[in-house]
């Protein structure tokens, strides 16, 4: 037997340049190099290049939201004064009453402004005066028509004044403008220390101030500057109902690095509304304060830079392995199979010895043995092995937990370390905003309270049919009720709106307030009750009594107005961005309503509120804050009674909000998310390589090794079909070449074999 010459070895690498580029064992490898490569660079500028912010975002924020929160609550003042003010006059379209009958109405159900008056709007002469003198010297009130004019505000010897217009008809003198005064305040707002919040209208002109005030010219700078903003930026006709044009900003720093911040916003709505009060006033609200001390460092200032590091050496690593035990042997494996094709027989095959390139290896060099004795018998097929090999797929897996490894400890960066700093603003922020939550409830119930008084009077004289018109008319006018119902003496429903009510019967009635109807249930019943019959109001009393006056105690001689409060209404009161989760308590700390999905009369969910809840239910602090690192991850948490004046002051209700460390916009915060960032881009590099390796390499090989072993055990009727035309395609086709040739030298064989038994027998001589 001739021996074939050794081909040379550029001819081996030429054969190699047969293989696909866009298919087979190379581009993933390559591709993963390339994108671990490159989550290395992102690791190093995103993680590595963070810089501390002397200013934290979280500060800022703190800020904005409280400049938002003040600007939602003077809208809704706006809007409800002129509500209540229309409404007032409106019932008295049917049946006209002399001007001071009312305004001694509208004192009686309304305690809110400091002075109201009725004239002629085309003389101007007065008809009826309440309360402090409402300067009306310049205004042209012979413009005013049927349809009441947007608020104005004016200016007097007592300071800028609020006036609210409506339309009423009086009984000598027809259709007469009802004006009512009142200074814009700023609501009952917590303020933390150096905290100062400004209302000002659009020449700047500050109207009401509440904290600290403006100590030097970089903070009025900055309040000139956040004006500029609001009145630079023009209402947008399609942005979200309720949006609010806000922001913040940050000055210089003094000599000693002091920088001090701002937030603001526009008490009008973002979106262009002609009805809104608001809008014609162009009011701006703007919070300033000074960052807390030195900014806080990173934990880690090294780690971005020490991961891409890392990084670099896993993806230089991982293509070595890759090459090295998954392409070079598969390689290997493709020109021994292709050598056999060309028929070059005389050497034995040299493969891999481990994996599925081995077994196809081994198979191989028994199709070789084959081919040079065809007489030779098939091998007998390999037992079946206990457990399935892993093969192709161990080095994958290896490599996976290799990136697992690089990404484990930077996924565990959550921001929910106990040792994140969160500065001192952050927290006061946080108690001051559950305060001010705290207060729109409390003055959403009590107006509602004092819608029912205003409405309670009419209904007094109103017949059943009358009655029951009434009452949905308002339940269509105000969205915070979910049903209106009188009650007889008895406790009976005489007339109603809305929903079937929740209790009737004697037990139904009571003292006028707001009350919680039920103690267990579905969903917490929560409703303001009033007589009828609404004892008339001390004409001698101040005209600037807070419209959370208290509630009657005395039970009432009559009849009753009950309206039940929609839950979800209460719900959206505290749903405030950036204040986390937030619930409403009664006094046995069971939860009433929240922002989001709770348990009817449960426990509070974050059981370690209770701390501060304990400061502030039993009356020693009017509101806490605190962070909790211990129990669970880091969380602010705060707490505020109702408190405050009127109909609410006695149930002993409470806010309690929970907002998570990791959520606040801290550099530390950032640093961490950006860590879990470039660890799960890492993760997903990996799962997309390898599995693409998996499947394009792994699972054909896997079959592919079957069906070579098969064929050297005798099977030639199996034709072998390449799936990709990649190298384990083109070992397929070698073997199928390869099978080929052992049938046709079967046929050969046998019909040699037939040929001899049919020879005639040689003659004898």
């Amino acid at each position: 037997m001739s021996t074939a010459p050794t081909p040379p070895r550029q001819h081996r690498y030429r054969r190699r340049a047969d293989m696909p580029l866009l298919g087979g064992i190379r581009p993933p490898i390559a591709l993963l190099l390339v994108l671990l490569l490159a989550v290395s660079a992102i690791t190093a500028l995103t993680v590595g290049g963070l810089r501390v912010d002397d200013t934290p975002q979280a500060v800022r924020e703190s800020h904005q939201y409280a400049a938002e929160d003040t600007a939602l609550s003077l809208r809704a003042g706006l809007r409800e004064n002129t509500a209540d003010l229309l409404r007032s006059a409106a019932r008295y379209d049917r049946a006209p009453a002399e001007p001071a009958e009312v305004l001694t109405a509208l004192g009686r159900a309304y305690r809110k402004w400091r002075g109201t008056v009725i004239v002629r709007p085309d003389t101007g002469r007065l008809l009826a005066a309440r309360g402090e003198t409402v300067p009306l010297a310049g205004l042209d009130l012979g413009r005013v028509t049927d349809t009441a004019p947007a608020p104005l505000l004016v200016p007097s010897a007592a300071g800028t004044r609020l006036l609210t217009f409506a339309m009423v008809s009086t009984v000598h003198d027809g259709r007469a403008l009802l004006v009512a005064s009142d200074n814009l305040r700023l609501p009952e707002l917590a303020t933390r220390d150096g905290q100062t919040i400004q209302v000002l209208d659009t020449a700047g002109t500050v109207l009401d101030t509440t904290g600290a005030g403006l100590p030097d010219e970089d903070a009025r700078q900055l309040v000139t500057t956040a004006l500029d903003r609001v009145t630079a930026r023009p209402a947008a006709p399609a942005a979200t109902p309720g949006a609010v044009v806000s922001g913040s900003l940050a000055g210089g720093a003094d000599p000693r690095g002091v920088r001090r911040v701002a937030g603001y916003a526009a008490v009008a709505g973002a979106a262009a509304d002609p009805h809104d009060p608001a809008t014609a006033l162009g009011l701006t609200v703007v919070s300033t304060g000074t960052v807390d001390g030195r900014a806080a460092g990173l934990r880690h200032p090294a780690l971005g830079l020490a991961a891409a590091g890392a990084l670099v050496a896993v993806a230089l690593l991982l293509a070595w392995f890759l090459r090295r035990t998954l392409q070079r042997p598969l390689l290997r494996l493709f020109l021994e199979a292709r050598r056999l094709t060309r028929g070059e027989l005389d050497r034995p095959v040299r493969g891999p010895r481990r994996g599925e390139a081995g077994r196809i290896g081994r198979a191989l060099e028994e199709l070789r043995r084959q081919l040079l004795d065809p007489a030779r018998p098939p091998a007998a097929p390999a037992p079946a092995p206990r457990r399935r090999r892993p093969g192709a797929a161990l080095p994958l897996g290896l490599a996976a937990a290799v990136v697992l490894g690089w990404s484990g400890p930077l996924l565990l960066l959550g921001g929910n370390d106990g040792e994140v700093r969160v500065p001192t603003q952050v927290v006061a922020g946080q108690r001051d905003r559950t305060d001010n939550a705290a207060d729109r409830l409390r003055q959403a119930l009590n107006e509602g309270y004092a819608d029912l008084r205003a409405l309670a009077p009419e209904l007094a004289t109103a017949s059943v049919g009358d009655a029951r018109t009434l009452l949905r008319t308002a339940l269509a006018r105000h969205e915070r009720y979910r049903a209106l119902y009188v009650l007889g003496p008895g406790g009976e429903v005489l007339a109603r709106a809305g929903e079937e009510p929740h209790r009737t019967g004697p037990g139904a009635l009571g003292p006028g307030g707001v009350l919680l109807l039920n103690t267990s249930g579905r969903e917490p019943r929560i409703a303001a009750r009033t007589p009828l019959a609404v004892p008339a109001a001390d004409d001698a009393a101040p005209a600037d009594v807070p419209v959370d006056a208290p509630a009657d105690d005395a039970p009432p001689a009559g009849p009753v107005l009950v309206g039940e409060f929609r839950t979800d209404f209460l719900g959206s009161l505290l749903d405030r961005p950036g204040l986390g989760r937030v619930w409403l308590l009664d006094d046995r700390h069971r939860v009433l309503a929240a922002n989001g999905a709770y348990a009817s009369f449960g426990e509070l969910p974050e059981g370690r509120a209770r701390g501060v809840l304990s400061t502030v239910s039993g009356g020693g602090a009017k509101h806490a804050a605190e962070v909790v690192r211990t129990g669970g991850d880091p969380v602010l948490l705060a707490a505020a009674p109702l408190g405050g004046r009127g109909a609410v002051a006695r149930l002993g209700w409470s806010v309690v909000t929970a907002h998570p460390v990791s959520w606040l916009h801290l550099d530390q915060n950032r640093a961490d998310r950006r860590a879990v960032l470039a660890g799960m881009l890492g993760l997903a590099a990996a799962a997309l390589c390898l599995g693409w390796l998996y499947v394009a390499v792994g699972l054909p090989l896997r079959r592919l090794t079957a069906s070579a072993e098969a064929l050297a055990a005798g099977d030639r009727r199996t034709v072998l079909h390449p799936v990709h035309h990649d190298e384990v395609g083109a070992v397929a086709r070698s073997l199928e070449l390869i099978r080929q040739d052992l049938e046709r030298a079967e046929r050969e064989r046998a019909d040699r074999e037939r040929a001899g038994h049919r020879a005639p027998a040689a003659p004898a001589f």
